[in-house]
């Protein structure tokens, strides 16, 4: 026999209510200060230095995918993660594949139909070579992306009609 528990109803705050952070003066200021030119230039020297070492670690993600595509959970883990920096780190064929591999993977999930493994392992082998690519390659790394984007359309059309 299970106690009932008493329930609880929900205290609403008003906005007014919560105490201001900033007077409206300082709010103004640190406005006109994120909007400065200086700001930005600090914004995108910041990050610029980071590019490299998120490019090193999105290249660990990608080796670490490539040894073990057969772990969906870690690879699914691994592209939500490059999916968010690789376009930052100067890897945007690298960034938009992962991106279509964890929208394929989410969908999959949603649905509750199994992951196809060669799909996966198309996608981490696609973006590793991205990942590794010269900059000029950047045009067939889109190419490769709609082809593979196409593809997981088709197999989730197949997934929800079967």
């Amino acid at each position: 026999m299970t106690a009932s528990r008493p329930t609880k109803k929900a205290q609403l705050i008003a906005p007014d209510a919560y105490p201001q952070m900033m007077s409206r003066a300082d709010g103004a200021r640190a406005l006109l200060s994120l909007r400065s030119d200086k700001t930005l230039a600090r914004a995108q020297g910041a990050m610029e230095a980071a590019a490299a070492p998120m490019k090193l670690a999105i290249l660990g993600y990608v080796a670490d995918m490539e040894a073990n595509c057969q772990d969906m959970d870690l690879v699914f883990d691994h592209v939500h993660e490059i999916r968010g920096f690789a376009e930052t780190a100067g890897m945007a064929s690298t960034g938009h594949i992962a991106e279509i591999l964890c929208r394929y993977m989410e969908d999959m999930r949603r649905i509750a139909k199994p992951l196809d493994a060669h799909i996966v392992a198309l996608h981490v082998a696609a973006i590793a070579r991205a990942a590794r690519a010269e900059d000029g390659d950047a045009a067939m790394g889109e190419v490769v992306a709609a082809e593979l984007g196409a593809l997981v359309a088709r197999r989730l059309l197949e997934a929800q009609k079967g």
